[in-house]
C-alpha cells in the first residue's frame, strides 16, 4: 500500500473512532508533512482520497475539516427489475423536459449528469484555445477531416500498444465527441427494427440514439455496485436476437457502477 493510502487509512480510523469529530480541523498540508515525514504531494493525495470518501471537506482559505456524517447510512439499492421484453423507445420528449430544467440556475440538476459550469477552468481553456488557434495550419481544416488527424491517431495507437493491444492508426476514427462515436457504432452493427440490450437504468443519450435509429431495446437488470447481471444477460442472449449490447462498464451513468474485472471478461 502506498504512503498516502497509509495516511488516509490512519486519518479515517481517527474519524471512525471519534478522535476527530465533525467540524474538527485537520493538520495543514505543511503540518502533516512534518508529522508523517512525507512530501506535500503525498499529503494532498491522502486528503483528496478522504475527500472522495466523504469524510473530510476543503474550505477555501481555511484548510480541511471533518465532515458531518449521517447518523445512519442509506441502504444500498437492490438490483433493478426491468420488464424482460423488448421495448419500442419513446423517450426524447421526456429527456428534453429534463434538459430544459438544467437551464434554470435555481434548480439543482439531479435529473441530469451535467457538472456545474463553475467547476471548469474556463480561463485556462480560453488561453489554450487561443494559443492553438494562432498556430493552426489552415490546411488542417481539410487534412484532418475524418478519419482524423494522422498524428493523433498514431498517438492513440501507441496508447493501445502500451495496454497490450495492437491497433493500426488506420483502424482508428476521430469523432466529434462520444455521441457521434455511439451513433456510428450502433449504425455499424444494427438496422432499424433490430434489438439491442441496454442497462437498466441506462444513459439517457444512449436511449435517444437508439430511438433515433429505430432500434428496439431490452433492459438488463443492473446492480449499483457491480453493474449488469451476467445471468440475466446470458438468458437474454439465448432467448432474443440481440444485435448489440450498449453498456457502460466504467462508472456507469447514471448508477456509477464499476463492473469487476471477472465480470468484464
Amino acid at each position: 500500500m502506498s504512503r498516502y493510502h497509509d495516511i488516509a487509512e490512519h486519518t479515517e480510523k481517527l474519524i471512525v473512532d471519534g478522535v476527530l469529530r465533525a467540524g474538527d480541523r485537520l493538520p495543514s498540508v505543511r503540518q502533516a508533512c512534518r508529522i508523517h515525514d512525507v512530501s506535500p504531494v503525498t499529503v494532498t493525495q491522502a486528503y483528496y482520497l478522504l475527500e472522495s470518501r466523504g469524510l473530510i471537506e476543503a474550505r477555501p482559505k481555511s484548510g480541511y475539516f471533518v465532515r458531518a456524517r449521517l447518523r445512519q447510512n442509506l441502504r444500498e439499492p437492490d438490483m433493478t427489475r426491468p420488464v424482460a421484453s423488448s421495448t419500442q423507445l419513446q423517450v426524447s420528449d421526456f429527456i428534453f423536459q429534463i434538459l430544459e430544467s438544467v437551464r434554470d440556475p435555481s434548480v439543482v440538476p439531479l435529473g441530469s449528469s451535467f457538472p456545474s459550469p463553475f467547476l471548469f477552468p474556463l480561463d485556462k481553456l480560453g488561453r489554450f484555445l487561443a494559443s492553438a488557434a494562432r498556430k493552426l495550419d489552415p490546411l488542417a481544416t481539410v487534412i484532418d477531416l475524418p478519419p482524423g488527424n494522422e498524428e493523433l491517431r498514431r498517438q492513440l495507437a501507441l496508447r493501445y500498444l502500451a495496454s497490450g493491444a495492437s491497433v493500426s492508426p488506420d483502424e482508428i476514427v476521430i469523432t466529434c465527441g462520444a455521441m457521434e462515436a455511439l451513433n456510428l457504432c450502433l449504425q455499424a452493427v444494427a438496422r432499424p427494427g433490430d434489438l439491442i440490450a441496454i442497462e437498466s437504468p441506462a444513459f439517457y443519450a444512449g436511449l435517444q440514439a437508439s430511438e433515433r435509429l429505430g432500434l428496439k431495446v431490452i433492459e438488463i437488470p443492473t446492480h449499483p455496485r457491480e453493474g449488469i447481471s451476467m445471468a440475466a444477460l446470458a438468458e437474454t442472449l439465448q432467448r432474443h436476437p440481440v444485435k448489440a449490447c450498449l453498456f457502460m462498464l466504467n462508472f456507469s451513468n447514471p448508477t456509477g457502477s464499476l463492473v469487476p474485472d471477472e465480470r468484464r471478461k
